[in-house]
This record gives structure tokens, C-alpha cells and sequence, in this order.
């Protein structure tokens, strides 16, 4: 379902505003260069009837992106970018500005435009959701749902607040609490094409973005025992068993077909090196994961048209400017640590050292497009190799394979 009848995404349309690097670009739109525009099919007819069919389609376009009808946004949130945090501003606009009227004022709803008859959100829900890590003299006594938005209102901009530590933002997604913020739930597309929509995304290098994941998901041993990543962690190690294990160690798996959830299995608790990563996700299909499939991809960038596009590298001026349009300050919300991950550029650049000629042209090639649409170069994550040797038939048969 990922890549919905063979759209491949080249580039950019005639007017898009492009933030990034720069301290004075305004949301006004600004013309991309013509890389941008010349690589970019832009037939309207057959955009509008492609993106009809993928928003009601796929599963992973509604997983990602997300509408804001009265504020008209679209955002495409691209896994290790950041959406944790932008997506608590988007729930905050909202419930702000679309659920708390909604229910306040049911003749708003003859306004906006469904697809289907939908309940706004599913109150019983979020209150235990509320409840759950967080039981204070404030929570609501009754499931009164406007009392319940406007304390998770508060919740989302109370960063400070020790009880809300351990708040999470993605379950309320996870389990369709607020089904009016998918994409699947206009009745016409079309409106997304409008002159004062916003198509938001925010990007990353994408070789910065892989690294991130595989510190993050592979590397951090904080996942839990047998659950997706770490799964794929002692998949990793025992597909390179020879680097980590001992004979005794290895004969284990000669005698254990099926393993047990048991964590001292031999590879409990081996942490992969970043070069047996890319190498297992390469031959094991990238599409397995949106943590490093290619956004460009995910996102559909020809295809939606992006007229916002920030970088994660300068996110907190480009997060900055995106909340200024919607009324929001940026510095009621505190944000100064939301982006911090506690690893340097060179950090991550160091992870590609060990990488072999083979393993950095499948990268090259993969990211192709993340790195040509959104003005990134292969050479500012490589440490020693300012140049790389790709064959075209290397490329050819990556193309093919994944």
C-alpha cells in the first residue's frame, strides 16, 4: 500500500515555500529552484484523481498525515523528524479550534466537509488515557468531553508540569481517537489544493534521520523484550553471529528452531553495529519500516504539492514562523529542548565510517530522491570519502530488488 499506483515523486511544483538556512524567508510563497520545478509533473487533473485515490486508500497516508479543517492544514509527519512534538501542536489547534466549537456548537458541523458521518473523538478513551499516569485533584469526575479536551488542551502546553512526564501523545493516534484529523475523512480532496491550504512537512537529512533510527530503535536496548525492534535487534545479531557470539553461543540456535521469550537467549543482549543495520534493512526490504523508508515516498512530495517545508536542522526558527501563522507564540510553549537529542552531527557522521563502497551507493540510491528534492549532499555524512563509485547497473538492480 505504500506506493499507491507507482508514484514516484520527483520533485517540487512552480510555488512552494522552501524554510530552511535562512533567518529571513517569510511564509509568503517563495519560488523553488528549477531542479525543483522541472523534475515535478504537474498535470492538476491527474494529481487531484491520484491523491483522491490514495488518501481514501492507503493505510499509511492516514497513519501519517493529518488535516486540521479550520485552520486548513496538512501535515505530513515524517517518523525521526520531530512529530512527537509538532504533533502536540497539532492537537492542540485541534481541539482548539475544530472539537471544542464542534461540540460546543453542533450547527458548525453543516461547515465542514466528511466523508462520512464520524464521532468527533471518543472521550471515554482519552479520559482513561488521562487518568492512567496522571491521577490529580484536576481530572474531571464525570466524562464530560469538553471538561476532558480542555484538560488535555492544558496537558499539551503545560511542558514544565511534572505530572505530565509521562504523557504520551502517539495512543491518541495509535487508537483513532481523533478520527476527523485523518485525511480519509474529506469528501473532497480537493480542497487540499486550495489556495489558503498548508501543506506542512518537516525533513531531515535523510542519512542523519537513518543513523537516529538505528540509535534509537536498534541501538538503545530500552525497547521491550520481543516486541518490533527488538525483534529485528537479535534478528541482526544472529544473522552476524561470527561478530558477536561464540561457538557455544552460536550452537544454540543449531538446537532452538524456535526461540523462546526468554532474554538469555545469546543475543539478549548484543547491540548491532550500525554496518550490520544497513546491510539487514538493504536485504531485507527498507519499505519494512517507515523509521527509514524514504520520505520522499511516504509523504508523496510531487504528488501533495508541500508549501511549507521546514528542516529539522534549523526547526525551532521554521517551527517558530509555522505557529506564528496559527496564533501560536513559540514562546508560551517552552520549546527550547524539544529537538534535543543528545548526539552531534559528528556523532552520526561517525556511524558511516566503517561503511563499505557497496553499502554506501545502496544508500545513495535509496535516498536518491530525499536527497535531491530537499537539497542534501551524500558527502556531508561521509567522514573520508568525499566521492563514492556507483555503477548505473548497481543502481538498476537496487531499483529492482527493493
Amino acid at each position: 500500500y505504500l506506493l499507491v499506483h507507482g508514484v514516484y515523486p520527483k520533485s517540487f511544483p512552480n510555488n512552494v515555500t522552501i524554510i530552511h538556512q535562512s533567518s529571513n524567508i517569510s511564509l509568503s510563497n517563495v519560488s523553488s529552484s528549477d531542479k525543483y520545478r522541472n523534475n515535478c509533473m504537474n498535470d492538476g487533473k491527474s494529481s487531484i484523481q491520484l491523491l483522491s485515490s490514495l488518501v481514501f486508500r492507503s493505510e499509511i497516508i492516514n497513519y501519517l498525515g493529518f488535516i486540521l479543517r479550520s485552520e486548513s492544514i496538512f501535515y505530513c509527519s515524517v517518523p525521526k523528524v520531530a512529530t512527537r512534538t509538532f504533533l502536540k501542536f497539532i492537537t492542540y489547534l485541534h481541539i482548539r479550534d475544530d472539537l471544542i466549537p464542534l461540540l460546543t456548537h453542533n450547527s458548525t458541523l453543516r461547515n465542514w466537509n466528511f466523508q462520512r458521518k464520524l464521532n468527533p473523538f471518543d472521550f471515554n478513551d482519552i479520559n482513561q488515557i488521562l487518568s492512567s499516569p496522571m491521577k490529580n485533584s484536576s481530572q474531571p469526575s464525570a466524562f464530560n468531553s469538553v471538561s476532558i479536551l480542555k484538560l488535555l488542551s492544558s496537558r499539551l502546553t503545560d511542558f514544565n508540569n511534572k505530572n505530565a512526564i509521562d504523557f504520551d501523545i502517539w495512543p491518541i493516534y495509535q487508537r483513532n481517537n481523533f478520527p476527523l484529523t485523518r485525511p480519509q475523512t474529506l469528501s473532497d480532496v480537493s480542497l487540499l489544493f486550495s489556495s489558503n491550504f498548508t501543506r506542512v512537512i518537516f525533513v531531515r537529512h535523510p542519512l542523519e534521520r537513518l543513523a537516529s533510527a538505528y540509535v534509537d530503535k536498534i541501538a538503545s536496548l530500552t525497547n521491550e523484550p520481543f516486541s518490533l525492534y527488538d525483534t529485528i535487534r537479535r534478528d541482526i545479531c544472529r544473522k552476524y553471529s561470527s561478530f558477536y557470539l561464540t561457538d557455544k553461543q552460536r550452537s544454540y540456535y543449531l538446537y532452538h528452531a524456535r526461540i523462546a521469550k526468554n532474554d538469555e537467549e545469546p543475543c539478549h543482549n548484543v547491540v548491532p553495529k550500525f554496518e550490520h543495520f544497513i546491510d539487514y534493512i538493504m536485504s531485507n526490504s527498507i519499505i519494512a519500516d517507515v523509521h527509514w523508508y524514504p520520505y520522499s515516498k511516504l509523504c508523496y512530495a510531487c504528488l501533495f504539492k508541500y508549501n511549507f517545508i521546514g528542516k529539522y536542522e534549523t526547526i525551532e526558527q521554521d517551527l517558530a514562523r509555522l505557529l506564528s501563522k496559527f496564533g501560536l507564540e513559540s514562546k508560551h510553549w517552552n520549546n527550547e529542548n524539544f529537538f534535543r537529542t543528545g548526539k552531534t552531527k559528528e556523532y552520526y557522521k561517525s556511524l558511516y565510517a566503517n561503511l563499505n563502497n557497496e553499502l554506501l551507493c545502496n544508500l545513495k540510491y535509496v535516498y536518491e530522491d530525499d536527497l535531491t528534492l530537499f537539497d542534501y549532499k551524500m558527502e556531508d555524512y561521509l567522514t573520508d570519502k568525499k566521492h563514492i563509485s556507483c555503477s548505473p547497473t548497481h543502481r538498476r538492480q537496487l531499483r529492482e530488488s527493493i
